[in-house]
């Protein structure tokens, strides 16, 4: 079965916004748990380290193929696309990240993508 461009984007948009409900939320699926999202994580302490982990390499965030993730200025600018890619799996290319990685991103963009 062949869904529309219309129907990708809504399933696509529907999924999105599902995982910010999640994440911002700080509820499971089924409600019983809760993840703890601190409004000031640290760019420098906690994010820049998951991508330098994660994504600042040859092949992927190296200058070369694609913008490095290196800086805050760079990664701030593009928190909502970096976000969006983690959520529908674009990133990070041929690895996987820890959910608990993944909601500190989340949480970091959900909070303004701060340079703390």
């Amino acid at each position: 079965m062949r869904l529309s461009s219309h129907k990708k984007i809504f399933f696509i948009f529907t999924i999105f916004i599902y995982s910010t409900h999640l994440f911002c939320t700080n509820k499971s699926v089924d409600g019983t748990s809760s993840t703890t999202c601190d409004p000031a994580i640290s760019f420098s302490k906690s994010i820049k380290p998951i991508l330098d982990a994660n994504c600042n390499m040859v092949g992927c965030h190296d200058d070369q193929v694609i913008t490095s993730l290196k800086d805050y200025q760079t990664v701030h600018d593009g928190a909502a696309q970096i976000k969006s890619s983690i959520v529908t799996g674009k990133m990070p290319k041929n690895r996987t990240m820890s959910t608990a990685d993944k909601n500190a991103i989340y949480c970091w963009v959900d909070n303004g993508a701060k340079n703390n």
